[in-house]
């Protein structure tokens, strides 16, 4: 299923669960160019390919219900890969970064609730809102998947030559101070 940009920022997550015996779930290329904040950082934003995309896959659904519940927790599974130009902190030119989001996300019915369970789960606890941005939790999952360095797989640094003989050692400019010293 296909859904627009609108689409993915205002959603009614209980009637995304609620299609279905399995929930709701979606595989959706988006382009790359809507995630401002993800290509902030990026050197030369606006060179990347107008075809460059985030393959998105999303979930939600009720998970099976504790005995004497009506209904399980509220769960949305989100998958999104994408690759980023940044740049190679070796040798300083562009290197296409791949990033992979794969966060299971409960949602629960306090921020107090969520801020108690969230230290202890595996999962991520968010409060329930009755409109959730998607898009806004994707590109938040993105961010939180780019390196702090990019490197390529193997590269030399900036200005580096393999092979250059090693600088000749040169006096040290001290050692005419040290002389004077001892000369008093």
């Amino acid at each position: 299923m296909s859904l627009t940009i609108n689409e993915w920022q205002r959603v009614n997550l209980h009637r995304w669960a609620e299609r279905g015996v399995d929930g709701f779930s979606a595989s959706q290329s988006l382009p790359l160019a809507i995630f401002s904040r993800l290509l902030a950082d990026v050197p030369d934003a606006e060179s990347l390919v107008a075809d460059a995309s985030v393959v998105v896959d999303v979930r939600a659904f009720f998970a099976p219900a504790s005995p004497g519940a009506s209904r399980g927790p509220l769960w949305l599974s989100i998958k999104a890969e994408t690759a980023v130009p940044l740049t190679c902190q070796r040798c300083l030119k562009p290197v296409a970064v791949p990033l992979l989001a794969d966060q299971a996300i409960r949602f629960v019915a306090t921020e107090a609730q969520a801020a108690e369970e969230d230290e202890d789960a595996e999962e991520d606890v968010l409060a329930f809102t009755p409109e959730l941005d998607v898009l806004a939790l994707i590109e938040d999952e993105l961010i939180m998947s780019v390196p702090i360095v990019a490197l390529h797989e193997s590269c030399e640094p900036e200005g580096y030559t393999e092979g250059e003989a090693p600088v000749a050692d040169r006096p040290n400019p001290f050692a005419v101070l040290a002389q004077l010293k001892k000369d008093r």
